[in-house]
This record gives C-alpha cells, structure tokens and sequence, in this order.
C-alpha cells in the first residue's frame, strides 16, 4: 500500500529581533555616559523616522567612545540591513556577536537577513551559533528544527531540535505550543522514516498538549488505517468527523473499516464519498455498488483499483462477494484467500480467519488455507486449535517444516515428550535438515540444560556451517557455562557469516565490557550494533556500560540514561539498566542518585549484589 503523503506543517517562522531584547544579557548593562548616549539616543531617533544614513552616523559616532560596543554595533547592523547593505550589515552583526555573545538579536539579524534571500544553510548556521551560546531559548530550537524540516528537508537535523524542546521541557517550563508542534514534526519524520510506533506516539503525545489539535487527530486515523490497525483508525476517524463530518478521506477511512468488518452502517459513510474524484472516492464507489448488488459496474472498478492498489484488502472481500453470486468459485476461492493472507498480514487474525472459512467451504483440501489458519490461530494465542490445523496441513502436504514448527509449539505447551517426538519425526524425513537440531537446542537452553543445548546447537551447525543464528545462540549457551573463550569465539564466526548481525556485535561488545577487557574494541563494536539499531534500548545499556568500565561516566551516563528512555517508551523498563545508572552516579559522586536507581532496580527484581550496594551506600551516607 502506498505511504501516506503528509505535508509540512507550516511555512517558516522568521524571528522578530527584538521578541528576546529583554532576556538578552547586552540590554542590562547600566547607560553609558551622556556624550555616547546622545548620540546613540539620536541615532535611535533617526532610526525611528526612517532616516537611516543619519542614524548611522550617529551610532558611528556612539561607537568612538567604545562603550556597550555590542549594542551599537547592532543597531549599525540594523540599520544597514534596512537600506539592504547586506555586507555591511553582517559584518556590524558580527562584531556584535565579538563583543558579547550572549546577545540573541544580531544572530536574529543574521537569520533573517539569510533567510529572505533564501539562503537558508546560512540562516541556519546563524541560528546555530545562538543556541551554542544560549541553549536555553526554545524558540530558536523550534524556528530551527522548523527551518530543517520545511525548507532544508534535512529531518535529521530538525529532529535533533525538536528533541531539545521535549529534553529542555523535562527540567523547566516550556510553553505547550513549542511542545506540542516539537512533537507533531516529529511524529511525521518518523513516520517518514518508517518508525510508525514511534511517530505515532508523537502524535498522541501532541494531543495529549493539545486535544484540539485536529491535525494530529487526521493523521493517526490515517496511519492507523495504513496499517489496518481498525479499532485506533476508527476512534480517531469519528473523533475528527465530530469536527469535520464532510470530510472525504476520513469517511473513506470509516467506509472501509466498517466493510471490513461486514457492518452495513459503511453505506452511509462510503455513499458520503463516493462522487469524490480520487482514489478514494473510486474505491468508494465500487464498494457502495457492490453492496448494492451492482456487480458489472463494482467488479470493473474494484480490478482498476488494484492494479494501482494491490495491497488493499476491501476490493478483494468485494470481488469473491461478486464472483459467489455469480456462481464462479475459482474466483471466489482465489479472492477470499488473498482477503485472508492480506488480513493475517494486517494482524486482523480474526477477519482473516473469517476469509479461510469462507474459502474452505468452497474447497477443504488445500494445504495452504489450514497452515495460513494454524498461523492466524497460533497469532491469537490458541496454540491447540494451530496445532489441529498444522496436524491438516502436514496430512495434505508433509513437510519438516511444519514437524519441527509443532516441536516448538508443543515446547511452549510444555509438552516436551511430544515436542520431542516431532522434531524426531521431522529429522527422520529429512536427516540432513539442521532445523530441528537448532530447534531442540533453543528447548534446551530454556529449559536451563545448557550442556544438551550446545550439543544440539554444534549438530546443526555440521549439518549448516555458515548460519550466524546457530553461532549466536550456541554463544548464548556457552557463555551459561561461563566458557568466556568459546563464547568469543562462537560470536566472531556468528559476525564472520553475518557482517551486519547487531545482535552479535552487541553481545560481544557487552561480553568484553562485563569481563572488563578490551574496552576500546567493546566500545567500538556496540557503536557498529548500534549503526544499525540506533534506538535499542540493550544496546545503549551495553554502550554506557562499556563507558563506565572505561571511567568514562559522562559519556555513560548519557547513554545509560537514553537506554532507561527508550526501554521506558517500549515499556520494558530493565533493572540491570537503573543498577548500571547507579554505580555510574556512584563513579560520579553523587551517592543520592546512586541510592535512587539501585532502589529502582530493587523494586523491579531482587538481586542480593544491588542490594549490598543499596545498604553499603545508604549507611555510608547517614
């Protein structure tokens, strides 16, 4: 299915340069003797009534007594850049910024001044240097991350501002505007990126700020329905048409789902849309046809549809529905079990289940319908009702694939006897398949049998010698055994036969820092994890960890610190995480900080290590 377009929030903001004149440090000094401020006083005058060349010769002459230079040199600035002397005016602005860097307005100056001539690298850069020097003034963050995303298109960059709004929220007031729009961009550059959960927790969190904020309600309907997430879709759809109920699209989005879900209440919504001219109003149409049983006019749409839309489900359910009443079951048995896959893949297990119904009652012996049924079953947790299903599947069709998958099911069922026999059963039909032998090495390990584990694992890796997972997760179960050089060794040959495996380059980066050797190469191959997973919580743990038994503990704290954020947005906060916080806080001095974590990490999960910590630290502190 295609992306949703969705657009940029607004034009660019340029700056008033006098909006931050009061919390600029330069506006508080004390005034300057009278031969300076008449002149200074005048050139004022003169800039007021327009008549800049006399002001400038004012604040020339302001500026021979070398008193509050920055100002002066500011209003030069000014003044030049009204009568479009941009040289001249950066320059002044420059000198400004020389004399006292702490003063928003000539970086302002700079801005706007770039910003007009549409240079707009160079307005960003002016703007840069501000927040270097006052990190603290949120309305440049923001006018920078909306300058990157608006103009430069560079969303990493204006991601990075808008971040510093939420970070700078989180220790002082922030006005919820700033807030709430730092979170509606960046719930469109993640989902730009593809990062859908994470774009959609921007998005609700800007709604959180603001309720009204109908822009944000509009998308989450759409990208719910994008990924058929039908309930959220629905919720946020009819919160919007309470608001807006002409709207096109979103009464698309509602026709949709209710068809989905065989409610007839979709003619009302798809009748409101279907004269729209786009796709949405085709598709609407030739649904409102087909549940009107006007089946030449709806099956001729619904095949236009999907040679530009193959991913929509809707047309499909349509189609079978069309070819059942004219009695032709090839086409109906085909188009019910493209609904059902289409669905399954949607995470609609129940609507999916409801379309491989639907196909079985017009033909019971096709393998594929049971194995995609068993998936749709085992996905919603019936894992005996998959088993029955698999067990049909395997009649039609034998394979060890679906031997060695009932193995593992029936391992989850802790029915190990049986999990056994499958996994037997498939190494039987097929000896040389390493599968099964992995998959009875994973029953092992869960099963704390480490030593039978490994020696299932090594039997697949003969039968498969380059598959990185059986390395990875023989890893795993040497290093139980606290056999730190096989488990090594075990994770290179993993990386070796996979350069891009995160997994493996994290955990050897973690075995190094826990074993306190080779920091650097630890540090460097977590780095290399997280090139590739830039937002695992894990991996940032290891990356602080290796920090700290580095001596590093700024650096890890900060990393620690963005580990306990990302686990907490997953919710699946880690007490190993708040322990490793503590000791760094501990490395840094700040014992109180230190008992904080160690606590938090207690509350989640006893560990007598962190607890020794806990009672040493808090009776060393008293």
């Amino acid at each position: 299915m295609k992306r949703l377009s969705l657009a940029p929030l607004a034009a660019l903001i340029l700056l008033n340069c006098a909006s931050l004149q009061s919390t600029s440090p330069g506006d508080s000094k004390p005034a300057a003797p009278h031969e300076d401020w008449a002149y200074f006083s005048r050139g004022l005058y003169f800039k007021s009534e327009g008549d800049y060349t006399r002001a400038i010769e004012n604040f020339m002459d302001a500026a021979t007594f070398g008193t509050e230079l920055d100002r002066v040199y500011y209003q030069l600035a000014e003044c030049y850049y009204r009568i479009h002397d941009y040289e001249r005016a950066v320059n002044y602005a420059d000198r400004s910024i020389e004399k006292n860097p702490k003063l928003a307005r000539p970086y302002e100056l700079k801005f706007n001044l770039y910003a007009n001539l549409r240079n707009y690298q160079k307005a960003a850069e002016s703007l840069e240097a501000l927040v270097e020097e006052r990190p603290e003034l949120v309305q440049i963050h923001y006018t920078l991350g909306n300058l990157y995303y608006t103009q430069l298109k560079d969303w990493d960059r204006a991601s990075v501002y808008m971040r510093n709004i939420i970070e700078l929220a989180a220790s002082e007031p922030v006005e919820d505007y700033y807030q709430e729009y730092a979170h509606y961009y960046l719930g469109h550059i993640y989902y730009s990126k593809n990062q859908t959960d994470r774009a959609i927790q921007s998005f609700e969190r800007c709604l959180e700020i603001n309720p009204d904020n109908y822009s944000a309600v509009y998308v989450l309907a759409l990208i719910h329905m994008d990924r058929y997430a039908l309930d959220e879709a629905a919720r946020y759809s009819m919160l919007y048409l309470d608001k807006f109920s002409d709207n096109a699209k979103i009464n698309a989005v509602m026709g949709r789902i209710l068809y989905l879900r065989g409610d007839l209440r979709a003619i009302s919504y798809l009748n409101r849309v279907k004269n729209n001219r786009m796709i949405d109003g085709a598709l609407a149409m030739a649904l409102y046809d087909e549940l009107m049983k006007n089946d030449t006019p709806a099956e001729k749409a619904l095949r236009e549809i999907l040679k530009k839309n193959p991913g929509y489900i809707s047309p499909h359910i349509a189609l079978a529905r069309i070819a059942l009443r004219l009695g032709d079951k090839a086409s109906a048995l085909s188009e019910n079990f493209t609904a059902g896959v289409l669905l399954f893949q949607s995470r609609l297990y129940d609507l999916a289940k409801d379309s491989f119904f639907r196909a079985l009652s017009i033909k019971d012996d096709i393998p594929e319908i049971y194995f995609y049924l068993a998936r749709a079953c085992e996905e919603s947790g019936d894992l005996s009702l998959a088993l029955v299903y698999y067990r049909k599947c395997h009649d039609l069709k034998p394979s060890s694939d679906i031997l060695i998958h009932m193995g593992y099911l029936y391992s989850l069922k802790n029915d190990f006897t049986r999990s056994a026999e499958y996994l037997d059963r498939a190494i039987g039909l097929e000896p040389t398949n390493s599968k099964p032998h992995f998959f009875k090495g994973l029953i092992d390990s869960q099963r704390d049998k480490f030593a039978s584990a490994e020696t299932h694992f090594r039997r697949a890796i003969e039968l498969q010698e380059e598959n990185d997972t059986y390395y990875f997760y023989l890893a795993t179960v040497l290093e139980k055994q606290s056999r730190l050089e096989d488990t090594i060794e075990a994770l290179k040959k993993s990386i070796k036969y996979n350069p891009r495996s995160a997994r493996a380059y994290n955990f050897l980066g973690y075995l190094y820092a826990d074993n306190n050797i080779n920091l650097d190469e630890s540090v460097e191959l977590i780095k290399k994890a997280l090139e590739y997973e830039p937002t695992n919580g894990a991996y940032l743990d290891s990356l602080g960890w290796a920090y700290y038994r580095k001596k590093r503990f700024d650096l890890a704290l900060k990393k620690l610190l963005e580990a306990e954020r990302e686990l907490a947005r997953e919710n699946s906060p880690d007490p190993v995480v708040y322990d490793h916080i503590g000791d760094t806080y501990k490395g840094e001095g700040k014992i109180d900080k230190a008992i904080e974590y160690w606590d938090k990490s207690l509350k989640m999960k006893r560990d007598p290590a962190v607890e020794k910590k806990l009672n040493e630290a808090k009776s060393g502190h008293r």
